[in-house]
Formats: C-alpha cells, sequence, structure tokens
C-alpha cells in the first residue's frame, strides 16, 4: 500500500500514472465520487483499495466515454467505470484540475 500524502497531484498526470501502473501488471488505489447523470444525484464515495485501468470504448458505444475513467476492482473482479474530474485521490493522494 501507498502512504498517504498531502503533496496533490495533477487528475491527467495520475491518469498517466495510472496507465503505466496498469501496464506493467500492478495495481493503484482510487477514490471517487459517483454521480448520476440522469437524476443530477450522487456524491458518495467510493473508495477502490486495488484497481487497474481497462481499455476505453468509444464514444459511439458509451456516451461521453472519453470523459471516464473504465477499470477493473481487482478484489472483485467488477468491471466499473467514473467521471475522471470525479476523481478525488489516486495511491493516497488528493487530485487537482488544473
Amino acid at each position: 500500500m501507498v502512504p498517504q500524502t498531502s503533496e496533490p497531484i495533477d487528475l491527467y498526470k495520475a491518469i498517466e500514472e495510472m496507465k503505466r501502473i496498469s501496464a506493467d501488471g500492478e495495481t493503484f488505489s482510487l477514490v471517487f465520487r459517483k454521480w448520476n447523470r440522469d437524476t443530477k444525484k450522487g456524491g458518495d464515495l467510493v473508495k477502490i483499495p486495488a484497481a487497474r485501468l481497462r481499455p476505453k470504448t468509444s464514444d459511439e458505444k458509451i456516451r461521453h466515454s472519453s470523459y471516464k475513467l473504465f477499470f477493473t476492482d481487482t478484489d472483485t473482479g467488477r468491471a466499473m467505470n467514473c467521471w475522471q474530474p470525479l476523481v478525488m485521490r489516486f495511491n493516497g493522494r488528493e487530485t487537482v484540475l488544473n
């Protein structure tokens, strides 16, 4: 497990790091907020202790997929996705949009 640090990381740098970690066959931790586009409600935090990115799909197959992060919860094997701007933490570091 990666120790918590107070130094924030740019979200897009974090995503690049997620890609590298996943390509190496390793996992990373992720915390994101849920959001339901239809009801415009959410806010619950989801904590994934061990995730690995999976291939994205096209916007034609899943609407707005280019703004989403597609990953697998390696503890459960569950395929998941979240909105990239709603990623709050990566490997214990707060993410920021610059």
